[in-house]
């Protein structure tokens, strides 16, 4: 950072202040940078400046892209008039909301088995007067275990996870085979990205659908649907993946 001066001393030059935009509200914070500030050092100063954020869930961007951590910001360009972005990474969002939707299907789980034990309070009173002709208006499923029929549910759940992998399998395949001179010979066009869109969106509403599904206290089944869950989860990294590889595909 230093430069010679006339009398033979070492300068050093003033760091740059460059503004950067947090968040989709746009609030503004300043942060200090010198040509050989690596990137990585850069996005933790901003974290610290936007109220000591997460660096690991955030990307800070430069021309709309997130540069790599070791490169530098004399390197990559950057001005003082620059525009900077500091964004919540999609994987920091999705596990935020996939938190929040857990809370509250615990919470909804929680109510009602606090109704449910209410109403068998409460109709034992009348169990005697009504067993007579409750009984012949039961349905078929009136007495069905609800644990099996928890079971039963999260068993649908898994054929649909089963469709999602062959679905992300071919959209990995597409990816690969529309890359490099191998894509350039086959004329295979790149994957839209309304298919990756698609196809988050298909995984994230399959894990709200095993979120749903209640254990009844049962071990087994809790750990089935965790183990559900955590699949679907690696689908949305992978996704991720792909998608990101076919972007750098559509820039080079």
């Amino acid at each position: 950072r230093a430069s010679a001066r006339p009398d033979g001393g070492m300068a050093v030059p003033p760091p740059m202040r460059l503004r950067v935009a947090v968040g989709l509200k746009h609030a503004m914070v300043e942060i200090e940078a010198y040509p050989d500030t690596t990137w990585e050092s850069a996005k933790l100063e901003a974290c610290a400046a936007a109220g000591d954020l997460d660096a690991t869930a955030h990307r800070l961007l430069f021309r709309g892209r997130e540069p790599a951590p070791e490169d530098t910001v004399g390197g990559l360009g950057v001005k003082p008039t620059a525009k900077l972005m500091l964004l919540e990474t999609e994987a920091s969002k999705r596990e935020r909301a996939r938190q929040q939707q857990e809370t509250q299907m615990e919470e909804m789980r929680r109510a009602r088995a606090a109704e449910f034990s209410s109403s068998a309070r409460g109709g034992k009173g009348e169990a005697l007067g009504s067993s007579r002709s409750g009984a012949a208006d039961a349905g078929p499923n009136a007495t069905e275990d609800p644990i099996e029929r928890s079971r039963s549910v999260l068993t649908e759940r898994t054929a649909r996870a089963d469709a999602l992998a062959r679905d992300l399998e071919a959209l990995e395949r597409s990816v690969a085979a529309s890359s490099g001179a191998a894509g350039a010979l086959g004329g295979h066009a790149a994957p839209d990205e309304k298919a990756f869109a698609a196809f988050a969106d298909a995984c994230e509403k399959a894990v709200i659908g095993c979120d749903e599904v209640e254990t009844h206290g049962d071990g087994d089944l809790r750990a089935a649907r965790k183990a559900l869950v955590t699949r679907l989860q690696g689908f949305l990294r992978r996704v991720d993946d792909a998608r990101a590889r076919n972007g750098d595909r559509g820039d080079s």
